[in-house]
């Protein structure tokens, strides 16, 4: 199973607090090997109230954990956009949504530093 953009934001934030499977499960009372298999891709959709045990310990900023609940329902996300996202904190969860629910045509994708790029570009004309 391939990793998801739901799998690479809480591994990220789990890495961030320098927490162990074990640790996060202790701590949020979620089974560490489920937490495992959230973020290895094995296992999709969590409940929000799973997610939100996940997230107290996880203690992400406002934005990120915007996110991760933002890919709650949208299982489809790009894994490099949400990492790219998760490592650029002035990229908006707006942005990030935007770029998130493009569609492409063929089998390339941009790559994420210029889906954003595109984005913010198209917010900005929105302005002007």
């Amino acid at each position: 199973m391939s990793q998801t953009g739901l799998g690479v934001a809480l591994k990220t934030l789990r890495e961030r607090r320098t927490l162990s499977l074990r640790e996060i499960g202790q701590l949020s009372s979620v089974d560490h090997a489920y937490v495992h298999r959230l973020e290895s891709g094995e296992k999709a959709n969590p409940s929000p109230d799973l997610v939100e045990k996940l997230l107290r310990v996880l203690k992400p900023v406002e934005r990120d954990a915007a996110l991760v609940m933002w890919l709650v329902d949208h299982a489809e996300a790009d894994p490099r956009l949400v990492e790219f996202v998760l490592n650029d904190p002035s990229i908006t969860i707006d942005i990030f949504s935007a770029a998130a629910g493009v569609r492409h045509r063929g089998n390339v994708r941009p790559d994420p530093a210029t889906l954003i790029a595109r984005i913010q570009r198209a917010f900005e004309d929105e302005d002007d």
